[in-house]
């Protein structure tokens, strides 16, 4: 997979440990500290203060008055370091809208009065939430729209307002990984309070987001209360007191790392975090720009492979075949779980290569015909429970309160057009459908794929489809070996085995255009690679992936909690030889932030492959050391 949080999800339910926090307050402009009646020059805030507000980082709590003495929350902090680092927080709340002819409303509802409609791909900005209802803004019109009908851009905290001052910064700070949660990985709770350790590990997140150099001016010291700091704060305390952004209290010299931060006090961390960073801010790539984004290096890297010390210890087949599962795998494409929506109001299928469809029954992983649909296209609704299925006159030609399969009639594998959602991707296999959980208005949709048919839809949307052959072939494995280890059970009650998408592998089967000629690459290495699984002691591997690793490969347990032997930490050399190739220290370091960095590093794999001459099998050796190759019984 390409994405960190992805994996931490498929493995364990234990996240890394989040590190940030709160305050409270609409804020107000201020000219100059010299309109706070609370700030005097004799202050030993008043520098700070002026420097926070000429910077524009902070606003003041009245026109009038700063509050030095206030805390600060997780939203007003967040705040303050988006205007440091000179974020359009407006631009972090966009959204597009998905389908033709959308009203926007007076209220949330479908009885206000109709102020405008938009056209499908419209760009409108969130500026709240009221239910089921996005408030938005178009061009002078604000309103209310159905959320059915709006995608936002980026996605956020489920606990993040879009009508708070805080919103955009918070979206922002989540998309680069700066801020991750407050123990949870879903929730931001912008009202608590931030603490001195939490200002710590955020403005040194931010550094290494930004490739900042933070420079070391203050001789290291142990703070009298320093087993009190937080194992996770540590290195980052160490950081900032060595850069002199904090310093102990008093005559005790304690840090108080639990201690909530003041207004006074992050405006004064600030100024110092500046002092040591460099005034020369600017904002790291944006997050729509693609996490594996094709290089065009103008030479191999410098380095030669033996310089690196790096033993290869290719991984090599065993005699004897890994006991598969099974060889259908059932994937959630239009679905609702307790914790995951994505179902829809209707689903239409075409057939693309056969002759029609088929109705029927899933026995086991396999098709059970009990009548004819006819050639198609047909269309999938539900209604209080029940199931429709319309032919293209919009004539009901079956209908069922309970779940029911459809089959794609034809003489070689036929294709499958799916479009839901406004979406429409290609698939083959078969289809289920049941009234979505907890919404028996929408639709459920599960695909019935065949293993090799599933890891050729992953992987153009996971590593492309240009890479090098032999990296293809390991990422080919990895996909297939990950998909077999992937824990079935966490979905086994909703009727599929893992999702199409966030917390597995993306999965979007032949793409939108079904052209098998659009995938020759990652389809070679699929088919060159066929039936064989990475594999420890017998069983098939967690075989983890992601875009970069920053150079250092990180164990099982420092990644997700969990220990495995073949999710060592490493250096990784031929990763730190192409940074340039990969776009940079900015946008290096910002895939380094969103990547899990266990295990395969695509980009890692990539020089190997293509400066170095690594076959599939040294590279997966090099990134799962001790695991051997299976064929699948």
């Amino acid at each position: 997979m390409t994405m960190g949080k992805r994996l931490r999800r498929a493995i364990s339910a234990l996240l890394l440990a989040v590190m940030l926090v709160p305050w409270t307050g609409l804020p107000a402009n201020a000219a100059s500290v010299d309109d706070f009646t609370d700030v005097s020059g004799g202050d030993w805030y008043y520098d700070a203060v002026k420097y926070a507000v000429d910077r524009n980082l902070f606003d003041g709590t009245s026109a009038t008055t700063f509050s030095p003495n206030d805390v600060m929350t997780r939203g007003m902090f967040i705040k303050v370091l988006g205007r440091y680092a000179g974020v359009d927080e407006a631009s972090w709340r966009a959204a597009t809208v998905t389908g033709s002819g959308v009203n926007i409303r007076r209220g949330p509802g479908t009885s206000y009065n109709t102020v405008a409609s938009v056209s499908r791909g419209a760009a409108v900005t969130l500026t709240g939430k009221s239910g089921d209802w996005y408030k938005v803004r178009y061009g002078s019109v604000e309103g209310y729209m159905s959320e059915q009908y709006v995608q936002p851009q980026y996605h956020g905290f489920s606990d993040v307002d879009y009508g708070q001052y805080y919103a955009g910064y918070a979206i922002w700070a989540y998309q680069y990984g700066i801020v991750t949660g407050d123990g949870s990985a879903d929730r931001f709770s912008p009202d608590g309070v931030v603490t001195r350790e939490q200002v710590c590990a955020l403005l040194n997140r931010y550094a290494t987001v930004m490739g900042l150099s933070i420079s070391k001016t203050e001789s290291a010291v142990t703070f009298p209360d320093d087993s009190s700091i937080s194992s996770w704060a540590k290195a980052d305390v160490a950081v900032m007191q060595q850069a002199g952004v904090v310093k102990g209290y008093g005559e005790s010299g304690r840090f108080e790392p639990a201690g909530s931060a003041t207004r006074a006090e992050v405006a004064t961390m600030f100024q110092r975090f500046e002092s040591a960073a460099g005034a020369g801010q600017s904002t790291p790539p944006s997050p729509s720009t693609s996490p594996s984004p094709s290089p065009s290096p103008s030479a191999p890297p410098s380095k030669d492979p033996d310089a690196f010390g790096v033993v290869d210890a290719p991984v090599a087949f065993a005699s004897d075949k890994v006991q598969l599962r099974s060889r259908t795998i059932r994937v959630g494409i239009y679905v609702e779980t307790g914790g995951t929506h994505t179902s829809a109001d209707k689903v239409t299928l075409t057939n693309e290569t056969g002759t029609g469809f088929e109705y029927g029954t899933m026995s086991g992983r396999v098709f059970s015909s009990a009548g004819s649909l006819g050639a198609g296209p047909i269309t999938v609704t539900a209604s209080g429970g029940t199931l429709s299925v319309c032919n293209a006159a919009g004539e009901v030609v079956y209908t069922s309160s309970s779940a029911f399969a459809i089959h794609a009639v034809g003489a070689d594998k036929p294709l499958t057009r799916v479009a839901a959602k406004d979406e429409s991707y290609c698939y083959y296999g078969d289809f289920e459908f049941r009234p979505a959980y907890g919404k028996p208005s929408n639709v459920a949709m599960v695909n019935y794929v065949g293993l090799e048919d599933y890891v050729k839809g992953v992987m153009p949307w996971e590593f492309g489809t240009w890479w090098p052959s032999e990296v293809m072939k390991a990422a080919a494995i990895a996909c297939r070996s990950f998909v077999m280890s992937y824990d079935w059970n966490t979905y086994s009650s909703y009727g599929f085995d893992l999702l199409n998408g966030i917390n597995a592998q993306t999965y979007h089967g032949r793409g939108t255009s079904g052209r098998d000629s659009d995938y020759t690459v990652p389809d070679a290495a699929v088919d060159a690679t066929e039936n064989v699984f990475l594999t420890y002691n017998g069983s098939v591997c967690i075989a983890c992936y992601s875009a970069c690793n920053g150079g250092q490969v990180l164990s099982a347990k420092e990644g997700f909690g969990v220990p495995y032997p073949y999710l060592l930490a490493k250096d990784d050399p031929y990763e730190q030889a192409i940074v340039q190739d990969i776009g940079g220290a900015s946008t290096y370091n910002y895939m380094t932030r969103i990547s899990h960095r266990v295990g395969l590093s695509a980009w890692g794999a990539y020089a190997m492959d293509k400066y170095y001459h690594k076959d599939y099998q040294t590279i997966l050796g090099f990134y799962f050391p001790g695991t051997s190759l299976q064929y699948g019984a």
